[in-house]
This record gives C-alpha cells, sequence and structure tokens, in this order.
C-alpha cells in the first residue's frame, strides 16, 4: 500500500506544477523536496527488500572491498562507500546516499524531456512501467549506471558531448557492465535521423522476434567473450524467463505502437525526437534479451529512457481532448503495477524498513 500512496501522492503533487510559470532544474529540486524526502524514506530506508541488500549492507560496513574496487574496478562505487564508513555512519546511509543521487538524476531526465507541467506523467509513467523505481533496490550500482546513463543520453541529445562523455566515465567505474551499453548508445545516436514510423516500427518488431529467438545455447556462444558474465554461464546461472514474466514485458507492445503510429502529430522539437527514437530502441533492446535471465539485465539500460514514448504518448491525448483514450491509458498502465504491490508483493516489490528494525540503526 505505501507504493500506491506515494505514487499518487507524489503524482498529485508534482501535478501543482501546472500552476507555475516553466522554471529552471536547480528550482524544480527545491519544489520536489517532499517527493525527494519520501523517496529517499522509501528507497534509502529499505530493509532487505532486494536480494542483495545485506550484501551491499557489508560493503558499508567496509567489507568485500577486494570485489568491488580490486576485481570489479569500480572505483566510484568503492569511493561512495568509504565515505559512508571515513564518516563513521550506519551502513544504512549508503543506501539513502545513493537514493538520493538517483532521484536527482531521475528529476534531470524528466526535465529535460518534457515541460514541467507534464513531468507528473513522466513519474507516473516511471512507477509503473519502467520497474526502475523498484529494483534500484536490489542492483545498487547497476541501477545507479541506469540512472547516470540516461542522463548522458539526454545530454547527447542536447548535444554537450564532452559532459556525456564525463558522465560515461563515472559510469563505467560504478559498475562496468556498463561499458557494453555505451557502444550502443553511441549507434543509436548515429542513427538519430533515421526515425521514420516504417524504421521505428522494424526496430520494435525485431525487439520482439528476438525475444522469441534467443535462447541458452545462442547467448552461450555469446558470453564467454564478457567476463564479468561468463561465471553466470560455468555455473548454469543462464536461465529462461517463463512465459509469464514475458507477458508482463508483451502487454505494453500495443501502446508503443500507437505511440509510433501518431509519432508525426506529435510536434516533438529536435532533441525530443531524438530521445524518442532512444525509447524505443530501449524497449525494443530490453525485449530482445529479456528471455535469458541475467543477460536481460543488460537490456535494462534504457528502460528509464523508454518511458518516453509513452510519455508523448500521453501528452498527446491529453492536449487533443482524447480523455477516454487518455484514461484508458493510465490505467492500462496502473493495473499491472497495483497487482504487484498489493496482490503478489514479491521481491523488490514488497515492502519492508529499516525503521521496522530499529536495532539495526544502533
Amino acid at each position: 500500500m505505501i507504493y500506491i500512496l506515494y505514487l499518487f501522492g507524489s503524482t498529485l503533487y508534482l501535478s501543482t506544477l501546472s500552476h507555475y510559470k516553466q522554471s529552471g532544474y536547480l528550482k524544480l529540486i527545491g519544489y520536489s523536496i517532499p517527493l525527494i524526502l519520501f523517496w529517499c524514506l522509501i528507497i534509502g530506508c529499505q530493509y532487505g527488500v532486494g536480494t542483495d541488500y545485506f550484501s551491499y549492507i557489508d560493503i558499508f560496513k567496509g567489507n568485500n572491498f577486494d570485489y568491488i574496487s580490486g576485481i570489479r574496478g569500480e572505483y566510484v562505487f568503492s569511493a561512495i562507500a568509504e565515505l559512508v564508513i571515513k564518516a563513521g555512519l550506519n551502513p544504512q546511509w549508503g543506501f539513502i546516499f545513493i537514493s538520493l543521487i538517483e532521484v536527482l538524476l531521475l528529476l534531470y531526465v524528466m526535465h529535460f524531456s518534457v515541460k514541467n507541467k507534464y513531468i507528473y506523467l513522466f513519474f507516473f509513467v516511471f512507477v509503473c512501467f519502467s520497474g526502475s523505481f523498484h529494483n534500484q533496490m536490489n542492483g545498487l550500482r547497476q541501477y545507479l549506471a541506469i540512472y547516470m546513463l540516461s542522463v548522458v543520453v539526454c545530454l547527447l541529445c542536447r548535444q554537450k558531448f564532452f559532459m556525456a562523455f564525463f558522465l560515461s566515465v563515472i559510469t563505467f567505474f560504478i559498475h562496468k557492465s556498463s561499458g557494453i551499453v555505451l557502444p550502443v548508445i553511441l549507434v543509436i545516436y548515429a542513427l538519430k535521423s533515421k526515425d521514420s514510423r516504417k524504421v521505428l516500427l522494424t526496430v520494435l518488431l525485431v525487439g520482439v522476434a528476438l525475444s522469441m529467438l534467443l535462447n541458452n545455447h545462442i547467448i552461450g556462444m555469446i558470453v564467454p567473450y564478457f567476463e564479468m558474465y561468463s561465471n553466470y554461464l560455468k555455473t548454469g546461472a543462464m536461465d529462461d524467463y517463463g512465459i509469464v514474466q514475458k507477458i508482463t514485458k508483451y502487454i505494453y507492445i500495443p501502446i508503443y505502437l500507437s505511440a509510433i503510429y501518431k509519432y508525426p502529430s506529435f510536434k516533438l522539437s529536435e532533441e525530443q525526437r531524438r530521445l524518442f527514437l532512444f525509447g524505443v530502441y530501449g524497449f525494443a533492446i530490453k525485449l530482445s534479451v529479456m528471455s535469458i535471465a541475467t543477460v536481460s539485465r543488460i537490456g535494462l539500460y534504457l528502460e528509464i529512457i523508454s518511458c518516453i514514448p509513452l510519455v508523448y504518448l500521453m501528452i498527446y491525448l491529453y492536449n487533443k481532448g482524447r480523455t477516454k483514450q487518455y484514461l484508458i491509458m493510465l490505467l492500462y498502465l496502473l493495473a499491472p503495477y497495483a497487482l504487484k504491490v498489493l496482490v503478489m508483493k514479491t521481491g523488490e516489490y514488497g515492502f519492508d524498513s529499516i525503521f521496522f528494525h530499529w536495532n539495526q540503526l544502533q
């Protein structure tokens, strides 16, 4: 219930931005302090929600540094952990600091992608559709990298190449697997002018086809070339996703098709067109690799950006006064999410807080 309350409360609060003139990023941060505060209380103060929670607690206590900084070479993340340790803070503060960084990065992506008065729609789609809000409680390093790469995409679309390169280097030393995705991002950017409906539809359909064709045998031939994932093959951890898990991704294909069909009517700026392109590619990549559980993590790096085509579609429906279609789409996104957090409540969709384990704060 806490997740639904946060979703509705934050969405309603952000919708009040429509009463004010467009403002800069820093002013948006100031206005969003209530959202940021509760974000950090929920995400940063989680307790054992993700399977890796206690492993990270151990890292923030000063253990397992050989793996993070030595073996993995993820020096930026280990530096964050060292700040917590040297400051003499409770290990939980590591989660809080990272959750704060992530919400600030998300606000930047939303601010760049849409006008402030539509940020509430982006936030709604982000929570209900992407999965990042919940999964970040487990994959701390990867999701910090995912938020960073989302900003990198925005910087590329703004043609701020130096800042994009600088942030990419930082991201690489947060989570090394991001290095696999960086060349893909550059390829997508190079194809920025190839954004016709025919091309975008082809990209989406290729993603669907690959999601059905890729299997353990094919992935098994590729993974050995990437040392960071080869261990999963040796230990037999390359499991297939079940049909139910695939369906939870396939159900969004119709609204992507609708977004692509109506795309020429959106009247987007050049930067927004590039973001739309990245969004379609991001969803297609996520689909294409979802059949293999571990490798599917590669498809998560653009999942925040993949919200953008759906956000632009909702803005279009709202502005055109197509209230019925707009409300149907809201319910279409909300229903699966509500089922996950109110009925299933497994894994990252369950809830537990450090405040229910007060002795852990001592």
